[in-house]
């Protein structure tokens, strides 16, 4: 494991620069919603990692479901152009030094699977992802949370440094809490997703604060409204929430 993360370590300074799909197989989002990874150089890893991209947000997480182990993340901002994406590492936690880094890389992109080329040093390494899901949900998107309510009425919450940002794809979902700027990382969950009649239903894979959490599931009451997300239940202590995210 420690040369995944030593490359992990790289990854936002060379994997999410430049992506080179194969002509004729590109499209503008051909690379957004959720993939699985199956190889780093070759080989193949005992725990499972996940990448979710829904522009202008992406997140890569490594985790032991069965073992209830979260193992790390980063993410931050890509922007997708043509075959390319460059993306800004906004949290990282096997290394912060990389936050901030602005990066570009390389893909193939093949039917349902996706190799990522880039470069360490003068040595070339691939990661080779599996689609999973092409990002095709009511809620697929990047979101962040704008609103909530407090003592019976909805709040707009502050948008400074600090954010909190989930990402949904067709199947899967991560929310991370973080501050770019002062690099505070305050924590990310993530998991499985279903909706269903206005119902939104989170089973939790991973949870970086509390590992008690995983294998549980909550459900919500959700409706989009344009760009707004108006989110409301039972919190997992079962006090009432209502929140609004807003698309970015």
């Amino acid at each position: 494991m420690k040369y995944l993360i030593i490359l992990l370590a790289f990854w936002a300074v060379h994997v999410f620069p430049g992506s080179s799909v194969s002509t004729g197989e590109f499209r503008a989002n051909a690379l957004e919603g959720a993939w699985e990874l199956e190889t780093v150089n070759g080989e193949h890893y005992a725990h499972r990692a996940v990448l979710l991209i829904e522009e202008p947000y992406v997140f890569y997480t490594e985790f032991d479901e069965e073992g209830k182990r979260f193992i790390g993340s980063q993410g931050g901002m890509v922007e997708i152009i043509a075959n390319k994406l460059f993306y800004t590492n906004e949290f990282n936690t096997w290394d912060e030094s990389q936050i901030g880094q602005r990066v570009e890389m390389t893909a193939e992109l093949k039917a349902n699977k996706v190799t990522f080329s880039y470069t360490v040093g003068e040595a070339t390494n691939t990661m080779v992802f599996n689609r999973i899901d092409t990002g095709n949900s009511d809620l697929a998107g990047a979101w962040r949370i704008t609103d909530r309510m407090q003592e019976g009425e909805m709040r707009a919450m502050s948008q400074g440094a600090r954010k909190t940002i989930k990402v949904i794809t067709g199947t899967r979902f991560q929310w991370a809490a973080y501050n770019p700027e002062n690099k505070q990382f305050s924590g990310t969950g993530g998991g499985t997703i279903s909706l269903k009649d206005g119902k939104y239903t989170e089973h939790i894979e991973f949870f970086s604060r509390n590992p008690d959490r995983v294998g549980a599931s909550l459900t919500f009451n959700y409706e989009v409204n344009g760009n707004k997300w108006v989110h409301s239940g039972l919190s997992s202590a079962g006090e009432p929430i209502k929140e609004i995210w807003t698309r970015q």
